[in-house]
């Protein structure tokens, strides 16, 4: 039925999308390097460490808020959405 949607399918779009944007913010930051400035990707720019921007990417969500927790001393909620962002 049009407009229903299980979570199987929400999630594969919501990964495709993830990659679409990751592919995006890469080809954004070789043009900048080409021109000769820099990109700073929205990771970086939330104050997310590169380490945790990788576990979110891989899908390990819950290693990713364990981890900015470590680093940053954030709570539970700030992880949270600081992780649901990327």
């Amino acid at each position: 039925m049009a407009g229903m949607y299980d979570t199987d399918s929400l999630n594969a779009h919501f990964a495709a999308l993830g990659k679409r944007l990751d592919y995006i913010e890469a080809q954004l930051e070789h043009v900048a390097r080409s021109a000769g400035t820099t990109y700073a990707l929205w990771s970086s720019q939330q104050g997310v460490p590169d380490d945790v921007a990788q576990l979110a990417r891989s899908g390990d969500k819950l290693g990713a808020m364990k981890r900015y927790r470590e680093v940053t001393g954030a709570t539970f909620e700030q992880a949270r959405d600081a992780i649901a962002g990327l």
